[in-house]
């Protein structure tokens, strides 16, 4: 309810925005605070080490490399379902090219509701992030009802991740990432996903110089957040990771944390990420985050053009990669370089920075265009409808519509029948998985797989003031307080209804 209380506040006021100054902008109307509680925090570098896959919170990058030698990531997420509106949305937004000549590449917290699977494997298939936010409110037409908007349960967090494995295809072992919904976790959310094998959460907010961190480990607790009660000293979890979200002060010194485009016009957004952006690049190098819900950004009959919005955000993160030592990033990738970190001169050869697609004999069902005909897993599709809801995958449809408590209901097609599809096997990636046919074309033991690289030649430059440069402004200067209320209201309908 404090989403739709919040929408219509942003009727007929901004102080939906801007109310306080001890609030941040969260989810969609949820705030937290920034002013920080004592913290117990306690870590010695000296024992903590990344050698054994532990690291202290600090404000300096790790394994004491120079802030000018290390890399300003960049990472841009999207939150709640993939579809084909949203899905073109975050593509436009990361139509950016990496120092290596790689696309920048996202991570994307998918919620189950009207998630199109189909869409979730060509994410995965082209380098991006599968990750998981258990926001179900519900799903399709079943009678069942996931009604959690915060502090999801341990089992909605392994239905979810359940379900991105057996319609997306996305390998157990890569859906390492969580956030979660309205940003609202406790100790018990973070020791459900720590049992569940998760690598990181990406929930708690750094919203001020004392808790302006890079990632770190668990194993002394949490460094964030402290007023919410999860700095708790008892909390002790070995090698898994919390990465921050870095919120963007607005003029007024009131952190924004998600969605900043909402909280101010097209110029307002970009001089504020800006302002922020220098600061880390001129500072300690610390992550640079930009968070979006790409149904704001996305257009929808007979509401606002959105355009303007999206032009600011695009320009933004445009302007940003035009520096040298600039890398837009996900999160799982961020994580792969906490865990051995290079100097910036040194990111574009590591393995987990490639780029590059599998070269097969003919098209299969794998979220990838392999054989060059401009679409993609051409008439390979199952359609799965459940009357009020449907979605796309390259595997078998469930008999009946996943609840929580079955979220992978027995096939609608039995193994060995026409038309069944066979599951990726754990020695096989999605993208060499064909399951029509029952083949992988080359398995994870091989070690002459042909890949084509995707990367492209590109000529980085920095200015000479080391700032981040000007991003475009959008035409629209401003966007107004009833434009924006119409997005968020619009969003509330959808998740209610």
């Amino acid at each position: 309810m404090k989403f739709l209380t919040c929408a219509a506040i942003a009727v007929l006021t901004t102080g939906c925005f801007f109310q306080t100054f001890d609030l941040v902008q969260a989810q969609e109307g949820s705030t937290t605070q920034t002013s920080s509680a004592p913290s117990t925090y306690s870590c010695d570098p000296a024992t903590c080490q990344l050698a054994n896959n532990c690291l202290c919170a600090s404000s300096k990058p790790p394994n004491g490399l120079d802030p000018k030698d290390t890399p300003q990531f960049v990472v841009v997420t999207f939150d709640d379902s993939v579809q084909e509106a949203l899905h073109t949305t975050a593509k436009q937004m990361l139509d950016v090219t990496n120092p290596n000549g790689c696309k920048g590449k996202g991570t994307w917290y998918v919620s189950m509701q009207y998630t199109d699977f189909s869409l979730v494997q060509q994410w995965y298939a082209n380098g991006h992030e599968v990750a998981e936010t258990p926001l179900i409110l519900r799903f399709l037409s079943s009678s069942h009802t996931f009604s959690h908007v915060g502090n999801p349960s341990a089992e909605e967090i392994s239905s979810t991740k359940a379900m991105l494995h057996q319609y997306g295809g996305i390998p157990l072992n890569k859906i390492q990432g969580f956030r979660a919904p309205f940003l609202n976790y406790t100790t018990d959310t973070l020791k459900h996903l720590s049992q569940q094998q998760f690598a990181y959460d990406s929930s708690s907010s750094a919203s001020g110089d004392n808790d302006l961190f890079w990632p770190y480990t668990l194993d002394h607790g949490m460094a964030n957040d402290c007023w919410a009660g999860v700095c708790d000293p008892a909390l002790k979890l070995p090698g898994f990771w919390e990465l921050p979200m870095y919120a963007v002060m607005n003029n007024a010194s009131v952190p924004q944390l998600m969605d900043v485009y909402l909280s101010g016009s097209p110029d307002d957004m970009t001089k504020w990420s800006m302002d922020t952006f220098n600061k880390h690049y001129n500072g300690g190098r610390q992550p640079f985050g930009i968070y979006v819900h790409p149904t704001h950004l996305s257009s929808y009959p007979g509401l606002p053009d959105p355009k303007p919005l999206l032009d600011g955000v695009v320009n933004l993160i445009k302007s940003l990669s035009e520096k040298k030592d600039v890398w837009v990033v996900t999160n799982q990738q961020l994580l792969a370089w906490m865990k051995n970190p290079v100097k910036a001169s040194e990111l574009g050869s590591q393995p987990y920075m490639k780029c590059e697609q599998p070269v097969l004999p003919n098209e299969i069902c794998n979220g990838l265009d392999d054989n060059n005909s401009g679409g993609v897993d051409d008439s390979l599709l199952n359609n799965c409808n459940f009357g009020t809801s449907n979605f796309k995958t390259c595997f078998n449809c469930p008999s009946v519509a996943p609840s929580l408590s079955s979220p992978t209901p027995d096939s609608s097609t039995a193994n060995g029948t026409a038309g069944y599809r066979y599951p990726v096997p754990e020695n096989c990636d999605p993208t060499w998985w064909d399951p029509v046919g029952n083949k992988c074309y080359c398995d994870t033991s091989a070690a002459n797989c042909q890949y084509k690289s995707l990367a492209v030649a590109t000529n980085k430059t920095t200015g000479s003031n080391g700032n981040g440069g000007n991003a475009g402004s959008s035409d629209a200067s401003t966007i107004h307080v009833s434009q924006m209320a119409l997005y968020i209201i619009f969003v509330a309908l959808v998740a209610l209804f």
